[in-house]
């Protein structure tokens, strides 16, 4: 770039960017905010830079307006359905939006980054807790260092050695594998009429905090706890664990049992190989077969309840953070347009950081986690 390119299309801190064009109309008028560049950089023809008068608008405020649904709506009124959902930059320029006094702006700001920030330190937390989850599994099930190992000889099995007295066994054996399938009866948008349905892969990706739709005449439902996969589709192998009952719809499975800390971290050692064996011409998938017959190699009973007392403790704490996490979605998103609309006052609201559901550190909770 010359330095007449890099002064007309570079990008700075506090510049916004919204996608110009995507293959569906929800795509098209995504808003980005640039916080930091570490070279000099510049975007692309499918973006569109807004750079806003700082002494007049705060480029956070803008942000979260543009995420809110009333500036998604604002933004999608522009949207053109051809070949492609797209906006020109010339009709954005126009587009109205709320001013409150920058002061206001700010205060604004200030609230909905703090509930940002809660969220953000849960998620560091549950990424700390699964990672020690993930390694004490190994630590057992793949190193076969568990208490006791000491005293056991290795021996040879169809998936290689293994200790004596364990065993290789279909996936199907260790949990219990429900298979999606589309409702009976018609489904609904309305909130809360009959059970959540989750389908893959369009809506896995919501971790099911946005169902699309409900229906009255769920098939195959999961339960709280459950952990719930994706079967079919670009997000094959995706998973996460289910926070009530939810409606399996069609690319969708979810696996349970008595021992579901063990059958969590065994997915997910598991899921390279399984990705691998995904049959499919047009997009991979898993067929019940498939998964029900997987070998894994599975402890006795006595080991697998050994196992589930200490890493039972660290689930329930990443259970917890992640309704934390919802809480806090729920209550920013529903802040937001009352304060952009003048609802509520916002010198009236109370800090966030000292309402919220505030969970006590990992490692006083875990009792001596090793």
């Amino acid at each position: 770039m010359s330095d007449r390119e890099i002064d007309l299309f570079a990008v700075r801190a506090g510049d916004l960017l919204f996608a110009r064009q995507s293959l569906v109309a929800a795509g098209a008028g995504k808003c980005a905010l640039v916080r930091c560049t570490a070279e000099t950089t510049t975007f692309e023809s499918h973006l569109i830079r807004v750079r806003l008068d700082q002494y007049k608008a705060d480029p956070e405020f803008f942000h979260y307006y543009f995420l809110s649904p009333l500036g998604k709506a604002n933004v999608q009124s522009l949207v053109m359905q051809v070949a492609a959902a797209g906006i020109r930059g010339s009709e954005l320029a126009t587009l109205q939006v709320p001013v409150p006094p920058l002061t206001i702006q700010r205060r604004i700001t200030s609230i909905l980054s703090t509930y940002d920030d809660l969220i953000e330190n849960s998620q560091r937390r549950i990424k700390i807790l699964e990672e020690m989850a993930r390694r004490l599994y190994r630590e057992w099930f793949v190193y076969f260092r568990y208490p006791g190992h000491e005293d056991c000889r290795l021996v040879e099995s169809s998936l290689g050695k293994i200790p004596e007295g364990w065993e290789v066994k279909g996936l199907g054996r260790v949990a219990e594998i429900t298979m999606g399938l589309s409702p009976k009866g018609d489904t609904y948008n309305e909130d809360g009429l009959g059970v959540p349905l989750v389908n893959g892969p369009v809506e896995f990706d919501e971790r099911f905090t946005k169902a699309i739709k409900w229906t009255t005449s769920p098939t195959k439902v999961c339960r709280q706890g459950d952990l719930v996969i994706c079967v079919r589709g670009s997000t094959t192998g995706k998973y996460v664990k289910s926070d009530g009952a939810y409606c399996l719809g069609r690319g969708v499975a979810s696996l349970s049992g008595d021992s579901q800390s063990f059958i969590d971290q065994l997915y997910v050692d598991q899921l390279p190989i399984l990705l691998r064996q995904a049959s499919g011409s047009t997009f991979p998938s898993w067929t019940a077969p498939q998964l029900s017959e997987h070998p894994v190699v599975c402890p006795p009973p006595g080991i697998l309840s050994a196992f589930e007392r200490q890493a039972s403790p660290v689930n329930e704490l990443i259970y917890q953070y992640s309704s934390s996490i919802q809480n806090l979605r729920r209550t920013r998103d529903l802040l937001l347009p009352r304060l952009l609309s003048g609802q509520i006052d916002v010198e009236a609201l109370p800090d966030p950081s000292a309402t919220a559901n505030v969970l006590p550190e990992a490692a006083e909770s875990l009792n001596g986690f090793p």
